[in-house]
């Protein structure tokens, strides 16, 4: 019996395992194994011309973008009657996102009108409309069936400059987002359009023309308004948003007043000017202060470069600053020497400061450097105040050096921590030039540690993809 047991054993130990089949499923046949809906929702991620090339894949395929929910139509890429002959074969009954590009060059207005009532009437919720005026004939309108929609939630409209003007009283329910770029539209039409969305909470304004006053004291649930004035005679000047809690605003030439923004919570304010003159530095100078005195209760900033050179300028002459109180302030420039005395007296009049965020750009451009300005040469009087750190156009030929670059990081963080008394917490994101040298960055590394760990203050070095 003792025999049969060790045989037994003996037999099992040396049988070999068994290979039992498994069903492999390559590539293609994993794919055709999935269900339509995973495949609609698949193909809603490409154009829609690329989509429809897919129905030549097998018989499985000839139909599975008839019900895709979300349509990209670019008719300037697409054969004559293309669009009309996509659009009769779709079969869903619902579009989520309904994306049009298209141009008067080559379409009609009532192909177009036709083409977005096709998506509304299949209650598109995400309608984007961008029709291109080559030869701005600014003969364009909007159908009124546009204007009533129920089921829209969020809106982009880019018009190359032709008109927006309702003619009828708007209606969009149920609209949440609204992006308005390149339109000329007066007071009284944004005044309808607003009327009309009750419970709007998003608005974009990208180099709109004709709008002068921007009232939002009667939309209660918009919370975030983004402004572009970026381009001259774009609006509006005047803005009043009591109920907003967020605003980025980037102009140039002209102004925008913030009449009232008293629950803002969180800016992001820029000016684009490529060269400061003696007849613009004071516009510029008293622009960028009433930002800020309009700004003073938000706990979050944003300012980019061009803003801190305005307010280096005004530091130079000794205008006075607003007190602030932000507890994170997020500046996008680069260690350059036009920007330091701006960024030094924010760090004095931010008492709450608790984090700064700096973003290292890899164009820098100062907007005043060979100009005297009321007896002023800015580059000289920077020079003199803020030797250490270079110009523009040095800072380029610095950043192959390794020890020059270190000095520069350090000199910059001991700024902030002479400046900052408050700081917990400094983010320095540099961008690719920073790190040609792996063993070099490491030591910088080690430099910002002791740095951190002597003050008390966390600094944190990171790397950014632009």
């Amino acid at each position: 019996m003792a025999n049969r047991r060790e045989r037994w054993g003996r037999r099992k130990r040396h049988r070999k395992p068994s290979h039992r089949k498994i069903r492999k499923i390559d590539g293609a046949d994993f794919i055709n194994s999935m269900p339509d809906d995973i495949l609609n929702h698949i193909l809603s991620f490409i154009p829609t011309d690329l989509a429809m090339r897919t129905s030549v894949l097998s018989k499985r395929w000839r139909h599975v973008w008839y019900e895709t929910p979300c349509l990209d139509i670019n008719v300037c890429r697409l054969k004559d009657g293309a669009t009309n002959q996509t659009l009769t074969s779709y079969t869903a009954p619902k579009i989520t996102s309904f994306k049009l590009l298209t141009s008067l060059d080559h379409n009609t207005a009532p192909e177009i009108d036709s083409w977005i009532e096709f998506a509304i009437s299949r209650n598109v919720q995400n309608l984007s409309v961008f029709i291109r005026d080559f030869k701005y004939r600014k003969t364009y309108s909007f159908p009124v069936f546009f204007y009533l929609s129920s089921s829209l939630k969020q809106l982009t409209v880019t018009l190359d400059f032709c008109d927006m003007i309702p003619t009828c009283i708007v209606s969009w329910e149920s609209l949440r987002n609204l992006s308005l770029r390149s339109c000329r539209i007066s007071d009284e039409s944004i005044h309808n359009i607003l009327s009309g969305c009750p419970i709007l909470e998003s608005l974009t304004l990208d180099a709109c023309s004709l709008l002068e006053r921007l009232e939002l004291s009667k939309a209660p649930s918009l919370k975030r308004l983004d402004i572009n004035r970026e381009y001259r005679h774009t609006g509006p000047i005047a803005i009043v948003a009591p109920h907003i809690h967020y605003l980025r605003l980037t102009y140039s030439s002209t102004p925008s007043t913030l009449v009232d923004v008293s629950s803002l919570i969180e800016a992001n304010l820029n000016i684009i000017s490529s060269l400061l003159s003696p007849l613009t530095a004071d516009r510029y100078q008293t622009m960028a202060l009433e930002m800020l005195a309009k700004s003073h209760n938000v706990k979050r900033l944003t300012v980019g470069e061009t803003l801190l050179q305005i307010l280096s300028l005004a530091e130079l002459r000794g205008v006075p600053f607003p007190t602030l109180k932000v507890q994170t302030l997020i500046v996008k420039t680069e260690f350059v020497r036009s920007v330091i005395p701006g960024i030094s007296r924010l760090l004095q009049n931010s008492p709450g400061l608790k984090k700064l965020t700096l973003h290292t750009m890899q164009q820098s451009h100062d907007i005043m450097d060979m100009h005297r300005l009321k007896g002023l040469y800015p580059d000289q009087c920077w020079r003199s105040k803020c030797e250490v750190f270079p110009t523009s156009k040095e800072i380029y030929e610095m950043l192959g050096c390794n020890d020059a670059t270190s000095k520069l990081v350090a000199s910059f963080s001991e700024l902030v921590l002479r400046n900052a008394k408050t700081l917990e917490m400094m983010v320095v994101w540099l961008g690719g030039s920073y790190f040609n040298d792996a063993q070099w960055f490491e030591e910088l590394l080690q430099m910002v540690e002791t740095l951190s760990h002597d003050n008390n203050v966390s600094i944190l070095l990171k790397r950014s993809n632009s």
